[in-house]
Formats: C-alpha cells, structure tokens, sequence
C-alpha cells in the first residue's frame, strides 16, 4: 500500500514539475484622435508583445478594432502590412444631437506572417478619401487583441526540481529498507 502512495506522489511531482503550455491574451490600444478632410493616407503602428517572434510562436486569432466617426461612402480602406482588409463601417448615423461612435473590427491574424522579430510593432494604414462639402472622418483609436501561443519551453523552478529530488531519494531509501526487511 505503500508503494502505491509513493507512486503517487511521485507522479504528482513529476507532473508538477513540467509546465502546460497555454494560450497569452495581449491587447494593445494606440490612441488616434484624428480629424481627417481631403483624400490620404494616415499610418500608424501597434504595439505588439516583447516576447513574440515568428515563427516560434503561433497565432490563434488577432483582431483589430478601429473606433471612428462620420464614415461615410464606404471609400476609407484598411491596410495592415501591405494588406488591405476591408473598408471602415458606415455610420448608423445621427440619434437626436448625437452620432454613436462606430466600431470595425478587422482579422489581422493573416497579416502577422513569419518572419517577425521580438519588438516589432504592426504597421497599419489608413487610405481615406473625404473630399467634399462638409466631408470629415473622426478617428477615436484601435485596439488589438492578440492570443497567441509562446512555444519556449518551460524551465522548472528550482524549488520544484528540490521536491523532485527529496520524493526520489525518499522513494529509493523506502525500497531499500523493505528490501533489507525481507
């Protein structure tokens, strides 16, 4: 019976000892407040995480949100890296003295490719066109919302690996005063 408790708890440690690797959440905002007439091009970049680097890590989903005001004509085109993903949103429009601030949300996980270095933030542009009578476009911000896998491997702490070795010795020492019994 005792064997069978020590079995156990070395199993415990041992799965303690190694980690699980799981997903990180990252979200990152970058402040616009822009008023924009005319037709051009604003850039801007995102900051991504310290710690991810392609093609080591991998990413399960990336979404970019942009919060603007007064869209209009569906002419104001999203580029991320090169890409163009898609038009802003129209606006719904007024609500009694009030225009709602409007949201888009964007899939950029296409866009992050490998490679790409730890530190390097995500280039986006908007290329916009409100030319006209009383034409203007209100950017608020964007936020990016990363979850991505970090593949380093865990290393045990060194607390950990001590209760590792203390179950092992202890484990050795058992068997060998049972064998000395019998």
């Amino acid at each position: 019976m005792r064997a069978i408790w020590a079995g156990i708890l070395t199993a415990a440690l041992m799965l303690g000892a190694t980690g699980i690797a799981g997903a990180t959440f990252y979200t990152s905002t970058t402040d616009l407040d822009k008023i924009l007439t005319g037709a051009g091009t604003l850039s801007w970049q995102q900051d991504m995480p310290g710690d991810f680097e392609m093609p080591y890590d991998t990413v399960n989903s990336a979404k970019l949100t942009i919060y603007s005001n007064f869209v209009n004509g569906g002419n104001d085109a999203v580029q991320v890296e090169s890409n163009i993903l898609g038009i802003l949103k129209n606006d719904t429009g007024w609500t009694w003295f009030w225009n709602p601030m409007e949201s888009t949300g964007f899939d950029v996980a296409s866009s992050i490719t490998a490679p790409w270095g730890q530190g390097q933030s995500l280039d986006i542009s908007l290329l916009y066109d409100e030319r006209g009578c009383l034409n203007f476009l209100y950017l608020d911000k964007s936020v990016l919302c990363l979850n991505y896998n970090n593949q380093v491997a865990p290393v045990p702490e060194p607390g950990t690996m001590l209760l590792v070795g203390i179950g092992l010795a202890g484990i050795a020492i058992y068997g060998k005063r049972r064998r000395n019994e019998a």
